[in-house]
C-alpha cells in the first residue's frame, strides 16, 4: 500500500463561478419611483415612473447573446398594484403579459427567478390585500418564522402562477433580524410551494474583501436540507447613472466599465475577486440599467460583458445562483477518501447534496510519464489537454496531478480510479 494521496476540491471545472444579480425587475413600473413615493414619502420622485417593455426586449437580447447567468429578482406584487399573474392597476394587460412572456422565454433559462419579497415597498396585509403603513424591510424584522413563511410562500405562489417558478428569495433593502430564523422560513416556503429542500437567498454585499464566499445559514445533512446566503462582491457601480445631474450620468459606458474591469484586465473589482479565489457575484438594479431612460447602465453592462469575455473568458464560468449554491454545498459537505498502490489510486466521494459539477485534483504518489487510465464509476473518462476543455466526465493531467470533473448524486458513492501505464 502506497501513501494515500490527499485530493483537493477545486472550483467547478477549474473556473471561478461568476453570476449577475439583477435586483428589482418588475413589469411596466420603475420600482425606484414607487419606492421613493411610498417608502420615502416623496410626492413626485425625480425618476421616470415607468419602464417600457422594449427595454425588457433589449435586456433579453443582450443576456441571450452573451450567455450571462445569475439571478433575476422579480417583484410578485409590485408596489401593491396587484399580483403579476393577474393584473397591475393602471397598466396595460398586454404589456404585462409581454414582459412575463419575455422573462419566461429568455431570462428564466439563464437566471434563477427570485421573489423580491412581495411589493418591494410597503408590507402587504395578506388578509385584506392592502398596503400597511410600514415598509417590507422594517416589517420583516419583527415577524416570527410562521408569518415570514406565509409571506414568502405567497410571493413564490404568485410567480409560479405567472409561469416563473421561484428559486430563492431576495430581501428589499436589508434585514437585521435573526438570519437563522429567516433561513428556516425561506426553506419552509420553498418546501411548501416548490418541493425544494436546497435553496438560497441574496441579502448581503461585500465590496472590499478579496474573497467573498457564500455562507450557509441553515444545514441539515441528514435530511439533505440547506439554505445558502449568496453574497455579492460588488456594489451597484452604476446606481448613480439614473440620478440626473450626477457625475456618473455624464460618464461613458467605458468609463463606468472600468470600475468592474479595465481595458487591460488588471484594474477594477473583478480581477481582485478572481485573484482572491472567487466566486464573482455582481449586483445591479433594473432601474440602474434603465438609467432614467438613457439606458446608460445597460450599455455599461454590454461593455463589461465584452471585457469579461475577452479578458477572463477561460477563467470564469457563468452560473445561476442555484448552481453556485449546489456546487458549494456539495464541495463543503463532501467526504473524500483515497487509497493507493504501486500503480493505482482509488478515490471515493460522497456528499449529502447533489451537484452537476464536482472537480477534484488528485496528486498521484508516483510520476506520470504518460497519461494513465482514468475511470469514473467504472466507465472510462475522456482526457483533455487544456483547462478550457475540462468538463464533466473528463480529466486533465498537469504533471503528476490528475484533475477530474464529475456529477454527484446525493448520498451515493462516486468512485474515481487512476491506473498508471506500465509502458
Amino acid at each position: 500500500m502506497q501513501f494515500a494521496p490527499q485530493p483537493i476540491i477545486e472550483q467547478p471545472n477549474l473556473r471561478s463561478p461568476i453570476a449577475l444579480i439583477v435586483d428589482d425587475p418588475a413589469p411596466c413600473i420603475n420600482p425606484l419611483w414607487y419606492f421613493r413615493n411610498q417608502v420615502d414619502k416623496q410626492g413626485t420622485p425625480a425618476h421616470e415612473r415607468t419602464i417600457p417593455v422594449d427595454f425588457m426586449q433589449a435586456w433579453c437580447e443582450f443576456v441571450h447573446s452573451k450567455g450571462l447567468r445569475g439571478d433575476f429578482t422579480v417583484l410578485p406584487y409590485p408596489a401593491g398594484l396587484g399580483p403579476i399573474d393577474k393584473e397591475l392597476q393602471g397598466f396595460d394587460q398586454g404589456e404585462l403579459r409581454s414582459w412575463i412572456d419575455l422573462a419566461r422565454e429568455y431570462v428564466a433559462p439563464q437566471f434563477d427567478i427570485h421573489c423580491e419579497i412581495l411589493t418591494h415597498t410597503m408590507a402587504l396585509n395578506l388578509h385584506t390585500w392592502l398596503l400597511m403603513t410600514v415598509s417590507e424591510h422594517e416589517w420583516t424584522m419583527t415577524q416570527n418564522e410562521k408569518t415570514l413563511t406565509e409571506y414568502f410562500a405567497t410571493a413564490m405562489q404568485i410567480l409560479g402562477e405567472a409561469g416563473l417558478p421561484n428559486n430563492g428569495v431576495t430581501q428589499p433593502c436589508y434585514y437585521h433580524g435573526d438570519e437563522s430564523l429567516y433561513a428556516r422560513a425561506i426553506l419552509a416556503a420553498e418546501k411548501r410551494v416548490n418541493d425544494r429542500r436546497v435553496t438560497h437567498n441574496f441579502l448581503h454585499m461585500d465590496s472590499v474583501s478579496d474573497y467573498v464566499p457564500p455562507r450557509v445559514t441553515y444545514l441539515d445533512e441528514s435530511a439533505g436540507e440547506a439554505v445558502v446566503s449568496v453574497w455579492t462582491g460588488t456594489d451597484d457601480f452604476i446606481w448613480n447613472a439614473q440620478e440626473r445631474g450626477s457625475k456618473e450620468s455624464a460618464m461613458s459606458p467605458g468609463e463606468l466599465a472600468d470600475r468592474f474591469i479595465t481595458h487591460d484586465g488588471l484594474g477594477g473589482r473583478l480581477p481582485t475577486l478572481l485573484n482572491g479565489g472567487g466566486p464573482i457575484v455582481l449586483v445591479t438594479h433594473w432601474q440602474s440599467l434603465y438609467s432614467n431612460g438613457s439606458r446608460l447602465g445597460l450599455r455599461t453592462y454590454q461593455e463589461v460583458a465584452d471585457r469579461i469575455q475577452a479578458l477572463l473568458g477561460e477563467r470564469v464560468l457563468w452560473s445561476k445562483l442555484s448552481e453556485i449554491t449546489s456546487r458549494y454545498l456539495a464541495a463543503r459537505c463532501a467526504k473524500v477518501s483515497a487509497e493507493a498502490t504501486a500503480s493505482k489510486v482509488a478515490v471515493s466521494v460522497e456528499s449529502p447534496f447533489a451537484t452537476d459539477i464536482f472537480t477534484l485534483s488528485i496528486p498521484t504518489p508516483w510520476p506520470l510519464y504518460a497519461g494513465p487510465t482514468v475511470t469514473i464509476d467504472g466507465e472510462p473518462a475522456e482526457q483533455v489537454m487544456s483547462v478550457k476543455e475540462l468538463a464533466v466526465g473528463k480529466w486533465l493531467m498537469r504533471g503528476s496531478v490528475v484533475t477530474v470533473s464529475l456529477p454527484l448524486v446525493a448520498g451515493d458513492d462516486s468512485e474515481i480510479a487512476i491506473t498508471a501505464r506500465t509502458a
